[in-house]
């Protein structure tokens, strides 16, 4: 039985964030298995179309009158979550989220099925931390009213805010489509690079932004200097178009201290993703914050046969925790992530593909499926 599916949050395609990524993977995994699927988000970008179809997917974009930090406001996105729910039988809120706790009032007997992606932080400015105290309280209504909450995984959401609703959760691993993320020569990535055979390459991708952590990675080089005559650390992602601004400025200034050790490469294509992958020896990701939950990133290394060394931070520890194939470092620690990175060059970790079955696209579309259309009543609200 085909369902009309309404998937709410803030950023979508074009924009580049795990959680956009996540939400587009998981509508277009929906539409393929024969749900009709609407996507109503931000116009962020005014020169983004207000009303357009993505691969099959109807995306409907909300005008923000005012940008705080990572977040916006829009009483026409209210509007518009009550309007479309009309039409829908399943409600997808992706949270952290205000808004939406508006709208849930006038939701009355839709079935509200919530993606809780991570706990909020905007920062120490007044403004900002009275949002953010608000959001909460709103989140709070939405998830009260929730007939089930999709995480991707219940470590993480057992430290969050909201972890009194435990009970209420589905653990589904972000839907990555495993095909687009193999073994494959990397010859002409290196050599636009400019990098020789042998240089042992540390790799960074997502955004250039507080939460991630690249601080401790760039600072972890006097101690790599102490065990690697040669290495580069190769960062990749946006530094110019990211919510809540980027640190490349002061990442800069760290970096001009080791010449030659670092160099950003800016938002890779897809297909240089994967060469990039390819090329490096290991992907560290440092994550500081809670608003980092899982790290797809990883997940996409792995399926190259590149190990990783991860914060050990709840929900992004997990994948390490299970395959084995990576590190775990203490977060905020650069001595320690300089000794993951250097272990695992001393010993190989297993990269068996067997490994890591659970986490294809396919078994994550079906747990997708599986949690929208199974029976259940509503929650009251």
């Amino acid at each position: 039985m085909s369902h009309k599916i309404l998937i709410v949050l803030y950023y979508y395609h074009p924009y580049i964030s795990g959680l956009s990524i996540l939400a587009k993977m998981q509508a277009e995994g929906l539409i393929d298995r024969g749900h009709e699927v609407t996507v109503l988000t931000t116009r962020y970008d005014n020169r983004l179309h207000e009303e357009e179809c993505i691969n099959g997917v109807n995306v409907v974009r909300s005008p923000v009158l005012l940008n705080i930090s990572k977040g916006g406001i829009s009483w026409d996105f209210i509007k518009k979550i009550v309007r479309l729910s009309k039409d829908h039988d399943i409600i997808n809120p992706h949270l952290p989220m205000a808004h939406f706790g508006l709208a849930v009032p006038f939701l009355k007997n839709k079935r509200i099925i919530t993606q809780y992606h991570c706990d909020l932080n905007l920062g120490p400015r007044l403004l900002p931390r009275v949002v953010e105290k608000l959001s909460y309280v709103l989140m709070d209504k939405t998830l009260r009213s929730s007939d089930k909450i999709v995480v991707t995984t219940r470590d993480y959401f057992s430290h969050c805010y909201f972890a009194k609703y435990l009970n209420k959760t589905i653990e589904i691993y972000p839907p990555i489509d495993q095909t687009r993320f193999m073994e494959q020569n990397c010859d002409e990535l290196r050599g636009k690079l400019g990098i020789e055979e042998g240089c042992h390459l540390i790799g960074f991708v997502g955004r250039i932004v507080e939460e991630k952590g690249i601080e401790y990675l760039l600072n972890s080089i006097p101690f790599l200097e102490k065990e690697l005559d040669d290495f580069r650390i190769l960062l990749a992602g946006d530094y110019d178009n990211v919510a809540g601004g980027s640190i490349k400025p002061r990442l800069d200034k760290i970096a001009k201290l080791y010449p030659n050790r670092v160099k950003f490469l800016g938002q890779l294509t897809n297909s240089e993703l994967v060469s990039f992958y390819n090329l490096i020896d290991v992907l560290v990701l440092p994550s500081v914050d809670p608003l980092e939950a899982f790290g797809m990133v990883q997940l996409e290394a792995l399926f190259c046969r590149t190990p990783v060394v991860v914060s050990d931070l709840p929900g992004v520890r997990e994948v390490v925790k299970k395959t084995g194939m990576g590190k775990l470092a203490e977060k905020k620690n650069s001595r320690d992530i300089a000794e993951k990175v250097i272990e695992l060059k001393k010993h190989p970790v297993n990269m068996a593909a067997e490994l890591l079955t659970e986490y294809y696209y396919s078994c994550c579309i079906d747990k997708y499926e599986d949690a929208f259309t199974s029976s259940s009543g509503t929650m009251p609200i």
